[in-house]
């Protein structure tokens, strides 16, 4: 089966809305690893006196507030307070959307952590990529 990358964007922003956050995603960073850690893929933008322009969720939310110039700070604690709550397969979520935007080559789905995903997210995939699917429902976490 040939990788649905219209599919795929569409279930991946029914089951996880926060894709469609202005704030931070892997629709408001360039694809690529953290700025900080380079091992997870990054997720908030910042604009902080620190020489980082993404970060990964734990990285974002080891450095706090200090990833925002004084002008922003209102806007990085809401986002620290929303990437607290996603759930542990952010990580794969933000490649799977890299790879249906095509900014990131579909053959990295061969490195993707095996987690098991939403029945709908994981029908747009090409057999043996993950697990089996949890529920149609996924995480609907913002």
């Amino acid at each position: 089966m040939a990788l649905d990358r219209e599919g795929l964007r569409r279930a991946l922003r029914t089951a996880y809305p926060w894709i469609g956050d202005e704030a931070f995603g892997p629709r408001t960073v360039d694809a690529g690893e953290c700025d900080r850690c380079r091992k997870q893929p990054r997720l908030v933008p910042t604009c902080g006196p620190v020489g980082w322009r993404a970060l990964c969720r734990e990285c974002a939310l080891e450095v706090g507030t200090d990833a925002w110039c004084d002008g922003h700070l209102a806007d990085g604690r809401e986002i620290l307070g929303a990437i607290e709550e996603l759930g542990g397969d952010w990580a794969t979520v933000v490649l799977l959307w890299w790879i249906a935007t095509g900014e990131v080559r579909h053959e990295r789905l061969s490195e993707m952590p095996t987690t098991e995903l939403p029945a709908g997210v994981a029908a747009h995939l090409p057999a043996g990529t993950t697990s089996v699917p949890q529920s149609e429902e996924g995480d609907r976490r913002e």
